[in-house]
């Protein structure tokens, strides 16, 4: 915060950016885009669960398809197997039969056992054509039917279509045994696909509770965690905390109204600042006016004797007394009695100036910086903290003119001298020391204030400016001083900075600008 006259100029929050956070906050998600993202994992994970399971029910589907025509073919396989049996049974009896040693009963068999041959070979060309194994016994029975078509009936052709017929058995068998073991591959696949479906569904279910529920489980978790976050800070903002802001971990609406607090507490820490310093310059104000009303009466009060005395010793002074003898010491203590009055008056006189109140809005003049340096000087060596210490100036002669307000500059610099009589108190070896220096650097002047003190770690190095920080014991110091001493000087155009070793000492260095830097 600094603070000119009253006005306030705004800095961002300690540790965030405020371009930086507004460039997240727009790359970031809403918690409305958030849940839109939710919703899309979300679907698309019941998308892609149902095609890995709508792959395996085509597969079950299709070995269960298969299943079936497995059954048809069984079906058709045994009327085949009892068509053959049938055929079989005709062709051994008319093979048998008396009636074959005769021309009428033979030609009667024959056309028996032709009847029979073509309803096999009507079935058997169905089934032929998913086993190639059966194409010998159909083409036999096909050669057997021409041959008794075509040629006259013998015994011996009744016989070989009795032989291809036991053949056919055997094949039909093997055909029985194919299928047996298909039907068995079969059910083991569809089984298997089975059970890999189920463990998919499982599988997927599970995933789908456990990440989906964890998932939004978390979100939750955090949401509520950072709302009760915020919760808490704006209560210990209400309470009076003035710490570090809350840190924005989110980049949403609830991101935003953590910056949103976090930007209160600033404002609310940068008007208690201002009103801490307006106080304390009011303050000081009226202590000056205070102090100057009890300097003037004292004056006053001191001058009356003080104009006698002074009178008389002029008197004396111009005297001839009668010894020759006595007119030089006569004399002599004359001059004392004169010199040590003007003295009195001159410290009443500066006591009056220094202490003589200032505007309620100090104007910015062109002032005598070295001068105000003894000034202040002289009236802090009244203090008891500075009997001890030796005050030391090294101010340069030719110093020109600085522009500012001169009761600001003696706040600061009074300040500055305390703290540094502060820091050396209780030191002996070597005695305590305060060196003031001025330099003309440019179009600035250069002040510095350096201690031989106890000095400072880094630690407390970075908070010297920090409001409210002090390492004095209670009673002793505020922790306002070097905040409103950075205020004031910085309200006039320019810096102080401080360096400091610790055990060694401390030096302030405090950059006024002149009037030609100021305009210029």
């Amino acid at each position: 915060m600094d603070q000119t006259n009253g006005n306030i100029s705004e800095k961002p929050l300690p540790g965030i950016s405020p371009a930086g956070k507004r460039s997240a906050l727009l790359g970031g998600m809403s918690l409305r885009k958030k849940g839109s993202w939710v919703m899309v994992i979300f679907v698309a994970y019941t998308l892609s669960a149902g095609f890995i399971m709508s792959r395996e029910r085509n597969a079950l589907h299709s070995d269960l398809q298969k299943l079936e025509a497995v059954h048809v073919d069984e079906e058709r396989q045994l009327g085949l197997n009892m068509l053959v049996t049938r055929a079989i049974l005709i062709v051994n009896e008319n093979y048998y039969s008396s009636g074959m040693e005769t021309p009428a009963g033979l030609d009667a068999a024959m056309r028996s056992v032709s009847v029979q041959v073509e309803a096999v070979l009507s079935r058997l060309s169905k089934v032929a054509q998913s086993y190639p194994l059966l194409h010998d016994d159909v083409a036999a029975l096909r050669a057997n039917l021409s041959d008794m078509t075509n040629k006259p009936p013998t015994p011996a052709a009744i016989a070989e279509v009795r032989g291809n017929l036991h053949k056919l058995v055997i094949g039909l068998d093997q055909v029985t045994a194919m299928m047996r073991n298909n039907k068995q591959t079969l059910l083991e696949r569809y089984r298997k696909t089975f059970d890999r479906l189920s463990l998919v569904w499982s599988f997927t279910a599970a995933i789908g509770v456990v990440f989906l529920g964890g998932l939004v489980m978390v979100f939750v978790t955090r949401l509520a965690w950072d709302i009760q976050r915020v919760h808490d800070r704006a209560l210990a903002i209400i309470e009076g905390y003035r710490g570090k802001p809350l840190a924005v971990t989110r980049y949403d609406e609830l991101g935003s109204l953590m910056e949103a607090v976090n930007k209160m507490q600033l404002e609310l820490r940068q008007h208690e600042m201002q009103m801490e310093l307006i106080r304390q310059q009011r303050f000081h104000k009226e202590k000056m006016a205070a102090v100057g009303s009890l300097a003037a009466v004292v004056a006053h009060e001191i001058n009356n004797p003080l104009s006698a005395i002074v009178g008389a010793a002029r008197m004396m002074s111009e005297l001839r007394p009668n010894q020759a003898g006595d007119a030089d010491q006569y004399a002599q203590q004359a001059e004392v009695i004169l010199a040590q009055a003007k003295r009195v008056m001159n410290i009443t006189r500066q006591i009056s100036e220094f202490s003589m109140p200032q505007a309620a809005e100090p104007a910015r003049e062109l002032l005598d910086l070295n001068n105000l340096i003894r000034s202040t000087v002289r009236f802090i060596s009244f203090d008891r903290r500075f009997s001890a210490v030796d005050m030391v100036l090294d101010l340069d002669p030719q110093l020109p003119a600085v522009f500012g307000v001169g009761d600001h500059i003696t706040q600061v610099f009074m300040n500055l001298f305390i703290n540094a009589a502060d820091a050396s108190e209780g030191r002996t070896d070597p005695k305590p020391r305060i060196l003031v220096s001025t330099a003309s650097q440019g179009k600035n002047i250069i002040v510095k204030v350096t201690d031989n003190g106890t000095g400072m770690s880094k630690a407390t190095l970075d908070r010297i400016f920090e409001e409210y920080f002090t390492t004095k014991p209670m009673g002793k110091g505020s922790g306002i001083g070097m905040a409103v001493s950075k205020s004031l000087i910085e309200s006039g155009g320019g810096t102080i900075s401080v360096e400091s070793e610790l055990g060694i000492g401390t030096t302030v260095t405090v950059q006024l600008p002149t009037e030609a830097s100021n305009q210029g």
